[in-house]
């Protein structure tokens, strides 16, 4: 697994704010409840905007840990009733919804299919998807496997400058990425109850190579994602 800096630098904010808010308690400074059954949906609210800002704002997935973390907080915090947080799973329908209806209306079953198109959008649900993409400028979009299994083959592709953005999510279930030799890859996530497989050729290029990237940020919650050439 190919590590980013950023999400380094992210990580030592989050453990330096809350090393802060501990160090301030103990000196008696202040008096914050810090105990992890009233903090516990931070995780989720911290994790969605890591993927959100990762994304450049393209993940929608990320509102949806947004939505759940904001409601649960407010309810452990006790500025909701528990009368209102049970409105919060008819809306997240309506929100799952609605990213299904604008975002990911190309997810209907594919298998072997090879298309020219230069991004993707592919949503799995309870099955497996097998998609190869060739294009001769791929620009990367979104891929996000619910309960299921996706493999994405971009043996036939090639990608125009600049870095090029590929979401992808594993909830419960597990993404094959294929791509061809010698792209330069970087991966940015953090996975909950799961994890990323670099399993490509490493190769060696000259230090500060530029040219093409792809980008891939990802969600992993007891799931996986396997790199491969």
């Amino acid at each position: 697994m190919a590590s980013s800096p950023k999400n380094h630098l992210f990580l030592a904010f989050i453990l330096i704010f809350f090393g802060f808010l501990i160090l301030l308690n103990n000196l008696g400074v202040t008096s914050f409840d810090l105990s992890i059954s009233t903090w516990w949906p931070l995780v989720l609210i911290i994790v969605g905007l890591h993927q959100l800002f990762s994304s450049r704002f393209t993940n929608l997935f990320a509102f949806i840990l947004l939505f759940l973390g904001g409601a649960f907080q407010l309810r452990r915090l006790g500025l909701i009733s528990a009368a209102q947080l049970r409105l919060v799973w008819p809306l997240l329908l309506i929100l799952f919804g609605l990213i299904l209806l604008f975002n990911f209306g190309s997810g209907r079953r594919r298998v072997a299919d090879t298309a020219p198109e230069n991004t993707v959008d592919i949503l799995v649900i309870f099955g497996d998807v097998e998609r190869r993409i060739s294009s001769p400028s791929f620009l990367g979009g979104n891929l996000t496997a619910l309960f299921g299994g996706a493999t994405l083959d971009l043996r036939g592709s090639e990608m125009p400058e600049g870095v090029n953005l590929l979401n992808i999510q594993a909830i419960f279930g597990g993404v094959d990425l294929i791509i061809p030799e010698g792209w330069t890859v970087e991966i940015r996530g953090i996975p909950i109850f799961g994890g990323i497989e670099d399993q490509r050729v490493k190769q060696i290029g000259p230090e500060g190579a530029t040219g093409p990237k792809l980008r891939i940020n990802a969600f992993i919650f007891f799931g996986g994602i396997d790199v491969k050439d």
